[in-house]
């Protein structure tokens, strides 16, 4: 029930560089889906940094890291400047019912990779959600996991534009993931 555009690209989006400022200065688009959820579209972009092809980054091949289940440690509210108060949610909403659609096609789990890219995003309307890891090391997560987040995000921050989410495990030597909506 969704459409794959087969999407290759050098270009970078405007959109993932302010996503991504602290994490990835310069985001490739490594590829782009379509996933129709009834009457609407929503996009859903990969994005890699150029530092990940250094070979000298590249961690040794083991088992993607598992991040499925793993709790939102931080939770935080902001409003950005100059976005307008944000709309009901149904937009991000939508997103939720995309990733539903994605679990069923693609199986329950998504790779954040270098070939997929450590960062992913959907954008529909008025949302856009991302993913990303702090460290380049191949994971795997859970779509109902994003789409519970998003849910709990807007429960949590129901006036304020943007939302973010931060699993961080017990050793702290880095993020597990990062999720965040912005609305407008």
């Amino acid at each position: 029930m969704f459409k794959l555009l087969a999407t290759i690209s050098l270009f970078t989006s405007p959109l993932a560089a302010n996503a991504y400022p602290n994490s990835c200065a310069d985001p490739v688009l490594v590829g782009n889906t379509t996933i129709q959820v009834k009457d609407a579209q929503v996009l859903m972009s990969s994005f890699s940094c150029p530092s990940e092809n250094s070979p000298a980054d590249k961690p040794a091949a083991r088992a993607p890291r598992n991040v499925c289940g793993e709790p939102c440690t931080l939770v935080s509210c902001d409003n950005i400047t100059g976005s307008p108060s944000p709309g009901s949610g149904s937009d991000c909403a939508i997103i939720a019912d995309a990733m539903e659609i994605l679990s069923a096609e693609l199986g329950p789990t998504y790779l954040l990779n270098a070939t997929n890219g450590y960062f992913k995003q959907l954008v529909f309307g008025s949302c856009f959600t991302f993913i990303g890891v702090s460290a380049q090391e191949d994971t795997e997560a859970c779509w109902s996991d994003w789409s519970a987040i998003i849910k709990q995000l807007l429960n949590t921050c129901p006036t304020q534009s943007s939302g973010a989410c931060t699993s961080i495990p017990p050793d702290l030597t880095f993020a597990d993931f990062s999720m965040q909506i912005r609305r407008s």
